[in-house]
């Protein structure tokens, strides 16, 4: 048995205590001048339907080579510990056989290691993480679909932009669009940077969450997970810092949480800076007046006024927007 150390102990809980109390400034000056914008973890259904349903790839019935290159599919990514439950809400929004936008498919996809059990999420990387990222967008590319975009939320988002940044739609296809939602490049608390020393404490206090949340997201955070996500983040900020262009006919916008204390919105300074179109130009990033880390997913939370019409507002506006964008100009008819 290790001997207990209460010197030791006590060190530990005190740079966690103080680590917790710096947290990352909303916007330094540069950011907030405007001016630079131009697992109590349920199984998750997609991840044990054996004909997965929330995969594009699976669920769509036979189209023609015609209508498979017409219509737009939204490959959606979730975040660190979550599930495909995170984009249900635009999936269910942008598929509403009653509105003119359902001429749009949303691939659910379910991270590596996530919505499965504890024991897969602590073995696993955040490069297995990524893998079902790719793979689902290479199955719908084979299958003939030509009008793909990603939408991406937190973590799912520095996944997307660590793919990007290694060239891999080089020997693929250029995704049309690609939509960032609360991308986690700068944790807002600077205790994630202590993981190594600290990380028992953090990871493994479970979130206590409500009784729906806790349904679609890990409440333990193994140590070594957030070690994987702590590489992750400073991957990516670094491969900004160096800067990197979207392939070839992709378009990219950011919206990003003003108040959020997951991911730092200095960050989308970071992407702004650093992630180009191909031609050079910036990006479009829009700072959105919102409390919320992952501000477009509003079921299930506990919320003031569940949800205040000014945060369904936002969430709809932005919807909206997505579609649009995707959207070709003379849509076809409905598969």
């Amino acid at each position: 048995m290790v001997p207990f150390r209460p010197v030791r102990a006590l060190m530990a809980l005190s740079l966690l205590v103080a680590a917790c109390q710096i947290v990352e400034t909303q916007c330094d000056k540069e950011c907030q001048d405007d001016a630079w914008l131009d697992s109590g973890l349920s199984p998750d259904s997609c991840g044990f339907d054996s004909n997965k349903t929330c995969l594009v790839s699976r669920r769509v019935p036979a189209l023609s080579d015609s209508e498979k290159a017409a219509l737009p599919v939204v490959v959606a990514v979730h975040g660190y510990t979550a599930s495909t439950y995170e984009w249900e809400e635009f999936r269910n929004y942008a598929e509403d056989t009653g509105k003119a936008h359902a001429k749009v498919r949303v691939s659910l996809v379910l991270l590596g290691g996530h919505g499965l059990s504890l024991d897969a999420f602590l073995s696993s990387s955040w490069k297995s993480w990524g893998v079902p990222i790719l793979s689902e967008y290479d199955s719908l590319a084979k299958q003939g679909y030509k009008n793909i975009s990603f939408a991406c939320a937190s973590a799912g988002c520095a996944l997307l932009m660590q793919y990007i940044s290694d060239g891999a739609f080089k020997a693929r296809q250029a995704p049309k669009h690609i939509f960032m939602i609360d991308p986690f490049v700068v944790p807002a608390s600077k205790a994630l940077s202590l993981v190594d020393l600290v990380g028992p404490v953090l990871g493994n206090a479970p979130d206590q969450g409500n009784s729906i949340e806790v349904k679609h997201w890990y409440t333990s955070r193994p140590q070594e997970t957030l070690q994987e996500l702590y590489e992750l983040a400073n991957l990516v900020k670094n491969r900004l810092e160096d800067g990197f262009k979207l392939p070839k006919g992709t378009l990219a916008k950011v919206y990003k949480s003003k108040q959020d204390k997951f991911a730092a919105p200095v960050g989308a300074l970071l992407i702004y800076k650093g992630m180009r179109q191909s031609d050079g130009s910036h990006i479009e990033v829009e700072m959105v007046d919102s409390h919320l880390h992952d501000f477009t997913r509003l079921q299930g939370r506990n919320l003031t006024g569940n949800p205040s019409p000014q945060q369904r507002a936002l969430q709809l506006a932005v919807f909206d927007e997505m579609i649009a964008r995707i959207l070709p100009q003379k849509p076809g008819p409905l598969p």
